[in-house]
């Protein structure tokens, strides 16, 4: 697995058990480098300048990329915008059966950022913002 981000976040990226790789100009070949086999799957959680057709690229098919950021622009790509299948419902509810058979047996890792209570909600939206955060939001009520 290759995940990108900047160089403050590498240490992290190996946490999550990615071989890191820093964005901006050069991306395809770094990408390359670190995964001299080819890409299966890109997902896209940044929404941001060429990220879709680059992906699009690296795996060989809009069919291989998934957009959690770029709604605007999936659908002139030809890619998936999460949620955007017939078998949405479907596929949903096997990923979060998925996800809670890895937490049950301590397999999953979710990090938090921070953890505010519903009536700070406009200061977790703030923070949101900032963008480059390690972990999720949540707001407790």
């Amino acid at each position: 697995m290759v995940g990108t981000a900047s160089e403050a976040n590498h240490a992290y990226l190996r946490e999550l058990g990615a071989i890191p790789v820093t964005y901006g100009e050069g991306l395809a070949e770094r990408v390359r480098a670190a995964a001299p086999d080819g890409v299966d799957r890109a997902l896209d959680a940044v929404g941001k300048g060429d990220v879709l057709p680059l992906s699009i690229e690296l795996t060989g098919s809009a069919e291989r990329v998934l957009t959690i950021a770029d709604f605007a622009n999936a659908a002139q790509y030809g890619v998936r915008f999460d949620g955007s299948t017939d078998k949405a419902e479907a596929y949903h509810r096997r990923a979060f059966a998925a996800a809670l058979a890895l937490h049950g047996a301590g397999d999953l890792r979710l990090p938090l950022h921070r953890v505010l209570p519903l009536a700070q909600a406009a200061e977790a939206h703030r923070i949101s913002e900032q963008g480059h955060l390690q972990g999720k939001i949540v707001l407790t009520v």
